[in-house]
């Protein structure tokens, strides 16, 4: 491959996923329809080995009321690829013994000196693999976007209604970027 095959930093099929690459951190809230609420932290490392897809772990944490990691609790690995017209496959292993596959669309909505400074996805999922012995889940609606630095987050989840029900958010800073 020569550099005119990368854009930003990673291979040019896949230039519209490059505002996701880097490692994030954050905080957010959980447990907004239908249990306690509680606060979490997280870490999401994105990143490209210069192949045609990205690599996507997430790691979070139970917070205190002082905003101290109190104990780990959701792990997730996953590839993200890209499909025609700015789509992307997310295929996610999670730590509570499912997998999923989520598709959606990207959307750019800044750019600034060929770099993508403002964007947004949203994911469903099409497919899941559950073994019977974990918690309900039926799939997910996943919002993602890039504002003002900022990866945002939500995760809406279908588990008893036709619906899907708010569940967990999340706002995370790029760390080189963390004061």
């Amino acid at each position: 491959m020569t550099n005119s095959d990368f854009i930003a930093g990673v291979p040019a099929p896949i230039a519209h996923l490059s505002w996701l690459v880097g490692s994030w951190l954050g905080v957010g809230v959980g447990g907004e329809t239908n249990g306690a609420p509680f606060q979490f932290a997280q870490e999401v490392q994105i990143g490209c080995d210069g192949r045609e897809f990205l690599t996507h772990v997430s790691r979070s944490w139970l917070l205190d009321a002082n905003g101290n990691r109190v104990k780990p609790t959701a792990v997730e690995f996953g590839i993200w690829r890209a499909t025609e017209n700015n789509g992307a496959i997310l295929q996610l292993t999670h730590s509570y013994g499912y997998s999923e596959t989520l598709t959606g669309n990207v959307e750019i909505t800044a750019i600034n000196n060929a770099v993508i400074t403002g964007a947004r996805i949203k994911l469903q999922t099409i497919r899941i693999m559950r073994p019977e012995d974990t918690p309900l889940y039926r799939g997910s609606e996943r919002l993602l976007g890039l504002v003002d630095g900022r990866l945002l987050w939500r995760l809406d989840t279908l588990t008893s209604g036709e619906e899907p029900e708010a569940h967990v958010s999340a706002t995370l800073t790029r760390m080189e970027n963390h004061d």
